[in-house]
């Protein structure tokens, strides 16, 4: 059977008003046993003395009373206000015993030089017994005095109404301070739950209050509308993407379009302008296809997550200078300086260290307006992380522009027209150093150099 659902004010009330009924009895008999205990230890402290009276006055018979002034005096002491009964015996015979019915409910206790105490509960009265040797007319006898708890008795009888009414307000009390502090807290999260409901309705940039408290409830509320910014970011940052993918994907589509309508209407008899025209159309595929291809790697980079722990460590200093080889047959003109540490190993795969060397080096070609390209690939350890360092000498890039050079489709020059960028290769980039847990740094300077270092944990 699916168990009925308790609305939260409820619940919180009936909880908290079940955990003070639970501290209050527990303070209510901790003061009780504690009063007992005090109590137990004086009437203790009195029938020792008890004891030690009628062995002082055993020890005087025949001398300064007799056996039969040693009874009278036994009797008198339970006949005043205190009460306490005593008996003497032996294993032979009684020697004294008070007129008692309680001596039906104790046992005959024999002993061997040793003073016994202890607490007997009858008819719900405490009773201290206290059973020693004692020695009258060269007779070994027992002694058991026996004494009602009276101080705990007379406390429990007129405390006990004041601790129940005192117990009862106590709860009332606390009952009402639970539904206020419920009712509070429960407020807050409405109030919560509200603001949800508004940027449901109205969109996301409403966001929680914070009060001067600062307290859980605050502190809920301070991680909510941090986890909105970043979904209001990531909004903005996907629509930005739409945008920016929408114009990329439109410009070659055009430059489609327009040519292959041109050749239609006149110029497939014109050799030179189709060829010309053709050749426009290849460019442009060729376009299309890379910013597809861009896009792909991108996608992959950020849904892909690696596992460390299960990743075998690769000499990079082999795919530099594979991928190095492979570049100056293309474009001679480039020189590289390369500086790699010896015995310099790195967990991360061989294809997404080949994949963020390639964007550094196209970059570094690309936005580069020396006659003298030069780029230097730096492989060295550094404290706990190794660092692998790509510096160029190229435009260099605005000191306000670093922070954006990673985004999706962000170009810092956008009036410039250059077919083979589309501002994708450092969001790749930081995209794959992310998954390895790696850090990425810019440093540059107009017209100077650009360095690009990625720090990975050893």
């Amino acid at each position: 059977m699916k168990k009925k659902k308790v609305p939260i004010l409820r619940e919180i009330i009936t909880k908290s008003f079940f955990v003070i009924i639970i501290i209050l009895a527990i303070y209510t008999f901790g003061q009780i046993i504690t009063f007992w205990i005090f109590t137990d230890e004086y009437e203790k402290d009195l029938l020792k003395d008890r004891y030690r009276e009628i062995v002082s006055l055993s020890n005087n018979i025949s001398t300064e009373i007799s056996e039969e002034g040693f009874r009278d005096h036994l009797k008198t002491l339970n006949s005043g206000e205190v009460d306490e009964e005593i008996r003497i015996y032996s294993k032979d015979k009684v020697y004294y015993q008070s007129k008692s019915d309680i001596w039906e409910d104790i046992n005959y206790r024999y002993i061997d030089n040793d003073i016994k105490i202890e607490t007997k509960i009858l008819d719900f009265d405490i009773y201290m017994i206290i059973s020693a040797d004692i020695k009258i007319s060269d007779s070994n006898y027992i002694i058991q005095v026996v004494r009602e708890n009276d101080i705990f008795k007379e406390f429990t009888e007129n405390s006990l109404p004041i601790f129940i009414i005192t117990l009862v307000l106590g709860l009332i009390l606390s009952g009402v301070g639970a539904i206020y502090v419920s009712k509070s807290f429960v407020d807050r999260l409405k109030k919560l739950t509200k603001t949800m409901n508004e940027i449901k309705e109205n969109g996301i940039d409403k966001r929680a209050e914070i009060s001067e408290a600062n307290d859980e409830i605050d502190k809920v509320n301070i991680v909510f509308n941090s986890m909105m910014d970043e979904v209001q970011d990531a909004f903005e940052e996907q629509s930005r993407f739409v945008s920016d993918a929408s114009h990329e994907l439109k410009t070659p589509l055009t430059a489609l379009q327009g040519h292959l309508s041109m050749l239609k209407r006149w110029g497939k008899n014109d050799k030179v302008r189709l060829e010309k025209s053709l050749d426009i159309c290849l460019n442009e595929v060729e376009r299309l296809k890379k910013i597809v291809n861009d896009m792909l790697i991108l996608s992959k980079a950020e849904n892909e997550n690696i596992d460390l722990n299960e990743l075998d460590k690769i000499n990079p200093k082999d795919i530099i200078n594979e991928l190095i080889y492979e570049y100056r047959i293309l474009n001679d003109k480039v020189k590289y300086i390369v500086n790699i540490e010896d015995n310099i190993k790195i967990k991360v795969k061989a294809d997404d260290l080949k994949q963020l060397l390639i964007i550094f080096i196209d970059n570094s070609i690309k936005y580069n307006n020396k006659e003298s390209i030069e780029i230097k690939i730096t492989l060295l350890k550094e404290e706990e992380q190794i660092k692998l360092e790509v510096k160029d000498n190229g435009i260099g890039i605005p000191k306000d522009e670093i922070n954006n050079v990673m985004k999706r489709f962000y170009k810092v020059d956008k009036s410039r027209v250059n077919n083979n960028s589309f501002g994708i290769g450092l969001s790749i980039a930081n995209r794959i150093v992310n998954k390895y847990k790696a850090k990425i740094k810019i440093d540059s300077e107009l017209n100077r150099y650009t360095t690009i270092s990625v720090y990975f944990n050893l």
